[in-house]
């Protein structure tokens, strides 16, 4: 039976480059792709850096009368989940879903949110989540309906074949130094580790911000890059022998990750409900807080051209699961999930 199309907004509070932002444009450009009327309404002005294809509406506030009207609206980020449930009573919206990418009270830099983002996680709509673990928590702790829809790759994630690493190998930290639970600073003190043990290797950071003052004085990078658009990002990485991510607990997936997986590169990475939710027996897992656990693991890695391969191939396969079509089929069924009131009788 072939279904109708459905008319989906999507609310983001900006348009920042960030990898929740991204994983929300390119969802909303996949449905758009598949035929469905799809509009992303923000704040922020429509990406320069991100080839939006579904139309876009900047608005001042999120009130009910200034949202197009819609099959289903979906709330990306805690302070949208309130609107999306406010255009379902006002009549703009048939229905309305969470998309959760982290569980927004687990942070350290907005503990004066914390009451409100828990009374926006009691709202009682149906949740999207961006990991397993995010969606046992939204079922478990708030007794809400979940279930998982992870982020799609494009096809410029893709590997640049090599035999062995680089004799001083690329070695690349992803994320702002100045978010605590990305972990850098530990990233850091791992690849001055890997020097002390005589291992050459170029420091690369990626980052949305520039380099600050306090990231120089931990460890000056060979290479800093910020603000760079997803292609940059994926040629960067073809270019790169490792990846060294050391995110907390508080990480809701970790794009860096899998981008890197699908460009070939190997990953060391935190032992952390996000990362085993994907990158179990494709990247290298060890302690989020041991620094020298990473740089072992990296030592090995670099010093063993087959083991090296083999982590490429392992990582490039495990990628190969987020394929556009497969994800854009999974989210398409979500929102059929949400328009149709299944997700009332889901057990």
């Amino acid at each position: 039976m072939t279904r109708r199309r459905l008319s989906v907004v999507y609310l983001l509070e900006d348009t920042a480059l960030f990898g929740g932002v991204k994983i929300v444009l390119h969802q909303a450009d996949l449905m758009a792709r598949r035929g469905h009327a799809v509009t992303v309404v923000s704040k922020g002005e429509r990406p320069s850096w991100f080839p939006l294809g579904a139309a876009s509406l900047r608005v001042p506030d999120f009130g009910p009368g200034r949202l197009p009207e819609a099959d289903v609206t979906v709330a990306t980020f805690w302070t949208t989940v309130a609107p999306a449930s406010e255009a379902v009573a006002a009549g703009r919206s048939r229905a309305a879903v969470h998309y959760c990418q982290g569980f927004e009270a687990s942070y350290t830099h907005n503990r004066a949110e914390h009451p409100a983002i828990l009374e926006a996680y009691a709202t009682r709509l149906p949740c999207f989540a961006l990991s397993p673990h995010l969606a046992e928590l939204v079922r478990e702790r708030f007794g809400r309906m979940a279930r998982v829809v992870p982020p799609a790759l494009a096809p410029y994630w893709r590997p640049a074949w090599r035999l062995r690493p680089r004799r001083a190998a690329r070695v690349l930290i992803p994320n702002p130094y100045e978010i605590d639970w990305k972990g850098v600073a530990t990233g850091l003190e791992a690849v001055r580790l890997l020097r002390a043990r005589g291992i050459p290797c170029r420091l690369l950071r990626v980052s949305q911000w520039p380099l600050s003052p306090a990231e120089r004085a931990a460890l000056a990078p060979d290479e800093f890059h910020h603000h760079l658009e997803p292609r940059a990002v994926a040629a960067l990485l073809r270019r790169c022998d490792l990846m060294l991510a050391p995110s907390w607990e508080q990480e809701g997936f970790g794009l860096p990750v899998l981008e890197a997986m699908g460009c070939g590169v190997p990953v060391v990475a935190s032992e952390i409900s996000a990362f085993r939710g994907f990158a179990a027996g494709s990247a290298r897992l060890v302690p989020w807080n041991r620094p020298e656990r990473f740089a072992g693991a990296a030592a090995e890695l670099l010093a063993d051209a087959r083991a090296w391969r083999a982590a490429r191939a392992r990582g490039v396969a495990a990628a190969g699961a987020f394929s556009e079509e497969r994800v854009a089929e999974e989210a398409e069924e979500s929102l059929y999930w949400v328009a149709e009131g299944r997700w009332r009788s889901a057990p």
